[in-house]
């Protein structure tokens, strides 16, 4: 009993200002489930927590059946997020309309839990936008997902003057991961050579992958260097990195 008590408490309690975690849905896409061996979620996952550990956060997360409904609600508090699922608009009675939104894995091939913006708003109550988040899916780049805002991070692209400490990245329409791993490699390589979160997002637009297989989308401040808190930001000389 104690125990249980424990691990509810470790559960509920906000991650430091310093953390960061990174989910990916493994099961939904594994060879059992689809029939073609596939071992993109790994990758991705393994490019994101790589990027971000040398960002200077300390990053935790799941891979697997490990990345629960639970494990990921709890994560969400983190400064910095990073999640590969997939993801839709899907209905959320709370407010009454689709919101957006993505699957955990669970172990599960199909019906897995979804994990919905408002889930993810009342866990962050009280904490300050986040850093950066990365929302590798389907649909969750549209005006109409409502996850930017769950995080603390307005609709809007803010340059110069007057931006948030915030970054969002995802995609509109379907996304597929060739593409996407392709994409998100370039955007964590900009990131780790000094650049802003725009000018990776921009320098990774120039990647070969087929534009009919990923459209991303960003909301946030162009300018926004990602780092943790303690880490030592880069040196730009007062260049922009395109």
């Amino acid at each position: 009993m104690v125990g249980a008590v424990l691990l509810a408490a470790a559960i509920t309690l906000a991650p430091p200002a310093e953390s960061a975690t990174v989910f990916a849905n493994r099961t939904a896409f594994a060879e059992a489930c689809t029939g073609t061996a596939n071992t993109l979620p790994d990758r991705l996952a393994r490019q994101a927590r790589s990027a971000l550990a040398a960002l200077g956060w300390e990053v935790g997360g799941a891979v697997g059946p490990g990345f629960t409904r639970r494990a990921m609600v709890a994560g969400a508090a983190s400064a910095a997020f990073y999640v590969h699922s997939h993801g839709d608009l899907y209905w959320d009675s709370k407010s009454g309309s689709r919101a957006g939104g993505f699957r955990a894995d669970g172990g599960l091939c199909l019906g897995a839990p979804i994990v919905l913006p408002s889930e993810i708003a009342a866990m962050r109550r009280g904490t300050p936008a986040a850093s950066l988040v990365y929302i590798s899916s389907c649909h969750n780049g549209e005006r109409a997902s409502r996850l930017p805002a769950a995080f603390g991070i307005a609709q809007r692209k803010v340059q110069g003057s007057g931006e948030p400490d915030s970054f969002y990245v995802s995609y509109i329409g379907t996304a597929w991961q060739g593409a996407a791993l392709r994409f998100e490699r370039a955007f964590w390589r900009a990131l780790l050579d000094g650049a802003t979160t725009g000018a990776a997002f921009d320098r990774a637009l120039l990647v070969a992958y087929d534009p009919e297989h990923l459209t991303p989308e960003w909301w946030g401040g162009y300018g926004h260097l990602p780092h943790a808190p303690s880490a030592e930001l880069p040196d730009l000389g007062g260049q922009r990195y395109v």
